[in-house]
Order: structure tokens, then sequence, then C-alpha cells
């Protein structure tokens, strides 16, 4: 290695650190609510800055590998001016003869001519003034030649010697100085870059827990709307609901007043002997309706209970023109209950049900006509019920709030539907006991 070699090493660490912090110098503050940004680039910058230390601890591998360099070569630097001080000091014994040698030809000289020879005087004063001495060496024997010659090439080499150590000590002192200052940076370097990191680490922390924060928030305060959403929505169908009720007993009120009030303007009406069946309206005309089960494939006809059973498959059609109340109700077979109320005809306000093994293909306040199919029989293991539901439409029977339904048994609103179906040209049901229970209300349209 040269000494130009070993300058450069600080000028390399200085670049390197200068990479490093060039990535990792961006500041980290973030402000405000957290964003899948803001915590992406959080990220990011710890990525980069792991990275950059990634990078500073190879350098510093490099640098300690070139210090040991140094340190061996300084090793053998130091050898090799041990051997130049143990030359020098050879070097030094030779001068001392060579000065004995020439001061006894001096001498010598002296005692037969009775002057000292300029050279002498020269090397005496100034050995290394080689003008001096090549200029009375002519005069001198050929042993005081030799003896001067030699004294001037070992004082030359001492200068060679000394001048070799001081330029390797220069050397290896820049050497150490190069490698001592690139160790220094770049671990300067690593410490700030881990400073660094620590904080952006800290701050992604931060920012994880700020927006798992604000994630649960948002989630309750969804929550809490849609649980207000769905109160409102409750509130609104209970509303709608007693409306209905509400319209469809003052329907039924306003039905029965005139049916009475006909009765009693025709006192030469029609009554039934049976004392389960008293002082029924007149029988009025269906030409309003159309029979619901026209389309049935295999019709099969069943019991009349609270209202009439059938089985078979095939499209069910609503009677007349009305609106689908429901059409689902978990206290009937198969959970499914159909029910829709009439707005025209002699039974206007009225509400029929299909349930049990029926497919429903209407919706709550859809409004149906006589072409409309409300659902779809499916040969099922307990077919279809159809008959007079209560005004709400709500899964239960004008038979069972009348008290006329026990479990088995025909019922007069059973027996009233099953009348309807037969003057529409449909069939009617099988009596399982004859009267039927119980009676219709005055005023109830009869078929």
């Amino acid at each position: 290695m040269t000494i130009g070699e070993g300058s450069k090493r600080p000028q390399f660490a200085k670049k390197a650190v200068a990479l490093g912090f060039a990535i990792a110098a961006s500041t980290l503050g973030f402000s405000g609510q957290a964003s899948a940004n803001q915590l992406q680039s959080a990220k990011d910058q710890v990525s980069a800055l792991t990275n950059t230390i990634d990078q500073l601890r190879l350098q510093i591998q490099s640098a300690s590998i070139r210090y040991q360099e140094t340190e061996a070569q300084l090793q053998q630097t130091q050898s090799t001016i041990a051997l130049l001080q143990r030359q020098i000091s050879a070097k030094r014994q030779e001068i001392k003869v060579l000065h004995a040698k020439v001061t006894a030809e001096a001498v010598h000289l002296f005692i037969q001519g009775g002057s000292i020879p300029s050279w002498f005087v020269a090397v005496q004063g100034n050995p290394s003034s080689l003008e001096v001495v090549q200029e009375d060496v002519s005069t001198a024997s050929s042993i005081q030649q030799q003896a001067v010659i030699q004294y001037q090439i070992a004082q030359e080499q001492l200068k060679t010697k000394v001048q070799s150590l001081n330029d390797l000590e220069a050397q290896q002192k820049s050497m150490v100085a190069a490698a001592q200052s690139y160790q220094t940076k770049v671990q300067e370097a690593i410490a700030q870059a881990q400073s660094q990191l620590s904080s952006a680490s800290s701050q992604v922390q931060a920012l994880v827990a700020q927006q798992e924060q604000e994630q649960i928030l948002a989630a309750q305060q969804a929550a809490a709307q849609q649980a207000a959403a769905q109160q409102a929505a409750a509130q609104q169908a209970a509303a709608q609901q007693a409306a209905a009720q509400q319209a469809a007993a003052q329907q039924a009120a306003a039905q029965q007043a005139a049916a009475q009030q006909a009765a009693a303007n025709n006192t030469s009406a029609p009554t039934q002997g049976s004392t389960n069946n008293p002082s029924p309206a007149p029988i009025v005309s269906s030409s309003a309706y159309e029979n619901p089960l026209r389309a049935i494939s295999g019709l099969v006809s069943e019991r009349i209970d609270q209202g009439v059973d059938f089985n078979g498959s095939g499209p069910i059609y609503a009677i007349g023109d009305g609106v689908v109340l429901n059409t689902y109700n978990g206290g009937w077979p198969n959970g499914v209950y159909i029910s829709y109320r009439l707005t025209n005809g002699p039974a206007a306000g009225d509400v029929v049900y299909v349930a049990e093994s029926v497919n429903p293909d209407v919706t709550p306040g859809e409004t149906v006509t006589p072409n409309t199919v409300i659902g779809t029989l499916y040969n099922g293991p307990s077919g279809i019920e159809t008959g007079w539901a209560n005004p709400a439409g709500d899964g239960t029977t004008m038979a069972a709030i009348y008290g006329q339904f026990y479990g088995a048994n025909s019922t007069a609103f059973g027996y009233n539907f099953s009348q309807l179906l037969t003057s529409l040209g449909g069939p009617g049901g099988v009596l399982q006991n004859d009267p039927a229970t119980g009676s219709i209300p005055s005023g109830w349209p009869q078929w």
C-alpha cells in the first residue's frame, strides 16, 4: 500500500456515511388521525434505516479487516525500523573505524610533510563535502584515497537509511490515522442510524395503536347506527301493523253494522235452524274473485279445520285484489304463512291465509290480483291450509280468535271458506263434524 492509497480511505468513509444518512435523514413526525398511507410510510422508513444499518455494519467489517491489515503492515514496518536501527548502529561503528583510519593517515602525513591535507580538514569539518575530498584525494596515497572513499560511502548510506526510516514512519502514521478515522465515522453513523431506527419504530407502534383505536371507534359507531336504524325500522313496522289492525277493526265494525242494518230492514231473510249457525247475512256473489287453486296438479281435497286442507303441486293464486301482509310465521309447519288483505269484492277488508307446504312468491307490502301467483305448492307431508286469517295477518286464524278450533274439528270459519272455494268452481273440503263448530259473526259474507 502507498501513502496515496491510505489517504483515500477517509474520503471513502465519508461517502459511505453520507449515503447512509441520506436515507435516514428524513424526519418521521406524524400528526392528526392515523392513516394507512402514514403507517406504510413509517414502515418504509424503518425498512430503509434497517438496510442502512446493515450496510454500515458491512462497512465496519471491511474497516476492521483493513485495520488488521494496517496493524500487520505496522508490525512489518516496526520490524524494518528495528533492522534499520541495527544497520545504522553498524554503519556508525564503521564510520568510527574509518574516522580512526583517516586520522591516522593525517597524522602520518603530518609527520612526514609537516602539514594537514585539506581533505582531512574538510572531512573533519563537513564529512559530507565530497567535492573537497575529491579535490585533494589525488594528493593522498592510495591508502588515503581508499579510506576517504569508504568513509564517504558510509556517510551516504547512513543518510539514505535514515531517510527511508522517516518515510516509513510517516506512511505508517498516515495509514493508522486513516483506519482509525474510518472506523470512528462508521461507528458514529451506525449509532445515529440506530437512534433514528428506534424513534421510527416507536412512531410505527404509536400509529398502529392509534389506527386500531380508530377502527374500534368506527366499529362501535357503525354498530350504534345499525342498532338505531333497526330500532327505528321496528318502531315503524309496529306503527304500520297497529294502523292496519285499527283499520281492519274499523272496517269489520262498519261491515257488521251494515249487515245488522240490512237484516233489520229485511225481516224476510232466510235463517238456518241450527243453533251453531245463527242468522247469516244474505248470500252474495263472488264474481269479483277467482279460484286460487285452478292450476294445481293432482289437487286433493282434505279436511276442513281452521281453514281447508289440500295437497298437490303447482301455483297458488290470490283470490282477488289485495295487499300482502306476511309470508312467514314460525308457529306453522315449515314456517310459511302467507297472508293478504282483500281490497275488493264482498270480503273487502278480510284477510286470507295460505300456510304450510308452500314456497312464497310475494313479499309483504306487495299488491296482488287474481292473476298473481302468491306461492307454489309442493307435494310435502302436510300439504297446504288456506282460510280466513285474523285482521292483523300475523299468524292466527279467525277460527282460533273465536275459540272454534280444538285440534281436529271442522270450524264454522273453515266451512265458510270451503263454500267460497266451491262458489268459485274449486273443490271444497271434507267436514269432520256436522254441523261445524261455532258460528260466523253477523254480517260475514255467505257464499
